[in-house]
Protein backbone atom coordinates (compact mmCIF):
# COMPACT_ATOMS: atom_id res chain seq x y z
CA UNK A 1 0.00 0.00 0.00
CA UNK A 2 1.49 3.35 -1.00
CA UNK A 3 0.35 5.02 2.22
CA UNK A 4 2.81 2.86 4.21
CA UNK A 5 5.79 3.98 2.12
CA UNK A 6 8.93 2.15 3.17
CA UNK A 7 7.54 1.33 6.60
CA UNK A 8 8.72 4.51 8.30
CA UNK A 9 5.67 6.71 7.72
CA UNK A 10 3.30 7.61 10.56
CA UNK A 11 0.55 5.52 8.93
CA UNK A 12 2.84 2.47 8.82
CA UNK A 13 3.87 2.90 12.44
CA UNK A 14 0.26 3.27 13.58
CA UNK A 15 -0.89 0.26 11.54
CA UNK A 16 1.95 -1.90 12.87
CA UNK A 17 1.19 -0.84 16.41
CA UNK A 18 -2.51 -1.61 16.03
CA UNK A 19 -1.72 -5.02 14.54
CA UNK A 20 0.76 -5.78 17.31
CA UNK A 21 -1.71 -4.87 20.04
CA UNK A 22 -4.51 -6.82 18.32
CA UNK A 23 -2.40 -9.96 18.27
CA UNK A 24 -1.38 -9.33 21.89
CA UNK A 25 -5.01 -9.15 23.02
CA UNK A 26 -5.87 -12.28 21.03
CA UNK A 27 -3.09 -14.16 22.82
CA UNK A 28 -4.33 -12.85 26.17
CA UNK A 29 -7.73 -14.43 25.48
CA UNK A 30 -6.24 -17.90 25.76
CA UNK A 31 -4.15 -20.60 24.21
CA UNK A 32 -6.93 -21.89 21.94
CA UNK A 33 -7.34 -18.53 20.24
CA UNK A 34 -3.57 -18.15 19.91
CA UNK A 35 -3.28 -21.63 18.42
CA UNK A 36 -6.04 -20.80 15.94
CA UNK A 37 -4.27 -17.59 14.88
CA UNK A 38 -1.05 -19.57 14.50
CA UNK A 39 -2.86 -22.14 12.33
CA UNK A 40 -4.38 -19.44 10.11
CA UNK A 41 -1.04 -17.70 9.57
CA UNK A 42 0.72 -21.00 8.87
CA UNK A 43 -1.88 -21.95 6.27
CA UNK A 44 -1.64 -18.46 4.76
CA UNK A 45 2.11 -19.00 4.32
CA UNK A 46 1.99 -22.57 3.02
CA UNK A 47 -0.86 -22.26 0.49
CA UNK A 48 0.96 -19.80 -1.83
CA UNK A 49 4.06 -21.98 -1.72
CA UNK A 50 2.06 -25.06 -2.70
CA UNK A 51 0.30 -23.16 -5.48
CA UNK A 52 3.70 -22.07 -6.83
CA UNK A 53 5.01 -25.65 -6.76
CA UNK A 54 1.95 -26.95 -8.62
CA UNK A 55 2.11 -24.21 -11.27
CA UNK A 56 5.86 -24.71 -11.69
CA UNK A 57 5.40 -28.48 -12.06
CA UNK A 58 2.87 -28.01 -14.85
CA UNK A 59 4.71 -25.14 -16.56
CA UNK A 60 8.18 -26.73 -16.45
CA UNK A 61 9.45 -27.67 -19.90
CA UNK A 62 12.52 -29.87 -19.76
CA UNK A 63 13.29 -29.39 -23.46
CA UNK A 64 13.78 -25.65 -22.99
CA UNK A 65 15.62 -26.09 -19.71
CA UNK A 66 18.15 -28.49 -21.21
CA UNK A 67 18.35 -26.98 -24.69
CA UNK A 68 21.97 -26.61 -25.70
CA UNK A 69 23.20 -26.84 -22.14
CA UNK A 70 26.70 -27.77 -23.35
CA UNK A 71 26.93 -24.88 -25.84
CA UNK A 72 27.38 -26.98 -28.99
CA UNK A 73 25.17 -25.03 -31.42
CA UNK A 74 26.34 -21.54 -30.43
CA UNK A 75 29.94 -21.78 -29.16
CA UNK A 76 30.47 -18.04 -28.53
CA UNK A 77 28.00 -18.19 -25.64
CA UNK A 78 30.09 -20.81 -23.90
CA UNK A 79 28.78 -23.81 -22.01
CA UNK A 80 27.70 -24.52 -18.47
CA UNK A 81 31.19 -25.26 -17.21
CA UNK A 82 32.75 -22.09 -18.61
Amino acid sequence: FPIFGEGNTPAAIIAASVLLWAVHFLVLRGIKEAAFINLVTTVAKIVPLLIFVVIAAFAFRADIFTRDIWGQSNPQFGNVLS
